[in-house]
């Protein structure tokens, strides 16, 4: 049941993502400092809509699969790693981050919080300023969102949203 919730969760996600949007227009040399929530994994800091490449050098990826973006513009490329999935989208020929999303209990976020941790934890590390639908708790911090999935007051998915302007 766990495992199609998430299912469920990411089918979502994606969906969302589809629904069009406007073109964002960046100049390609522009440094994106990191704000809003950030991941970090073995010192690596994973913000969102920051440009990938230098975080995938640094990091040793286990799978690899790209596919046409339907949320952005260009491809989307999805690197898989202990714990988590990182996505990707294409601005302008640079690949920036779009999406991290936990996959077991082995990673967590900035504030402690791993799959299977309480709603009542979440709360507490991340406060009651959130939007909840059908069961996701969302936080939204300038240009990103975290999302915790939650059934039977337990967390069975965490993502970080890179918010497309």
């Amino acid at each position: 049941m766990k495992k199609l919730s998430l299912l469920l969760m990411i089918c979502i996600v994606f969906l969302a993502g589809c629904s069009g949007g406007e073109d964002v227009e960046t100049n390609k040399n522009e440094v994106i400092e990191p704000t809003g929530y950030v991941f970090e994994d073995k010192g690596v800091t994973i913000a969102m809509h920051a440009e990938a490449e230098e975080i995938i050098k640094k990091m040793t990826a286990i799978d690899y699969f790209e596919a046409e973006s339907c949320a952005f513009q260009g491809m989307e490329k999805i690197y898989t790693y202990n714990g988590y999935e990182l996505h990707t989208y294409e601005l302008d020929g640079v690949d920036r981050v779009a999406t991290v999303m936990l996959l077991d209990d082995s990673v967590s976020t900035k504030e402690g919080i791993y799959l299977y941790s309480t709603l009542e934890d979440v709360i507490e590390a991340y406060g009651d300023k959130y939007t909840e639908n059908l069961g996701v708790y969302t936080y939204e911090l300038d240009d990103s969102k975290i999302s915790f999935m939650v059934e039977n007051e337990e967390v069975i998915s965490i993502e970080y949203i890179a918010i497309a302007d």
